[in-house]
């Protein structure tokens, strides 16, 4: 299977090779692209569209893929599925300590139009509840930690159309190098294309 892993604010996509080289090991094709500029200044439009870009380069426009977006990075794959008919290539999407319904933490006084995206509330994720039902075709699943400082609260992660599923993780960035979140992916790739 073809997978795309999506870096959160403030990375690039080798913070993903961890979790890339796992699911390379149980045989997918991978890709961690990196997004920039790496603060979200552009917003997450910009982020998404430019993920679509390098997603097409290296897997051309019409392959099916698995989507993997980790903390804002999730954020951003639900706007290239909903938003830019991204959904239409999409089997199974990940989303890893995502803020689904934003976190406080964005109102730190940071100037980037992507952070302020995540805050709860927010135009832009109140559209994108709006639009959830583009993503009918499309497996959907939330992993998240309640030890998680960055997402305020942690149960921010938790999304109403989703397969939620919370895993005993202390921090935020752990998530992304958690073997048993890399086991459970590949576990869903593996039911999803035999069934």
């Amino acid at each position: 299977m073809k997978v795309v892993l999506v870096h959160g604010i403030f990375n690039t996509g080798h913070v993903m090779r961890v979790l890339q080289k796992r699911l390379q090991a149980s045989g997918h094709e991978c890709f961690s692209p990196t997004i920039s500029p790496f603060d979200g200044r552009h917003g997450i439009e910009h982020a998404a569209k430019e993920l679509g870009q390098q997603i097409d380069a290296i897997f051309g426009v019409d392959a099916n893929i698995v989507l993997v977006g980790f903390s804002m990075g999730g954020i951003v794959g639900r706007y290239y599925m909903q938003r830019l008919n991204g959904a239409r290539r999409v089997s199974q999407f990940f989303s890893l300590s995502t803020p689904h319904n934003g976190s406080y933490l964005a109102y730190l006084p940071y100037p980037s139009k992507g952070i302020k995206q995540l805050r709860p509330n927010s135009d832009l994720l109140v559209e994108l509840a709006k639009s959830e039902a583009v993503l009918e075709g499309v497996k959907l699943y939330s992993y998240w930690t309640p030890i998680d400082f960055t997402i305020v609260p942690s149960s921010s992660s938790c999304w109403r159309v989703a397969e939620n599923k919370s895993f005993i993780i202390i921090l935020h960035l752990s998530v992304i190098f958690s073997r048993r979140i890399a086991k459970e992916i590949c576990n869903e790739i593996v039911l999803s294309s035999a069934a």
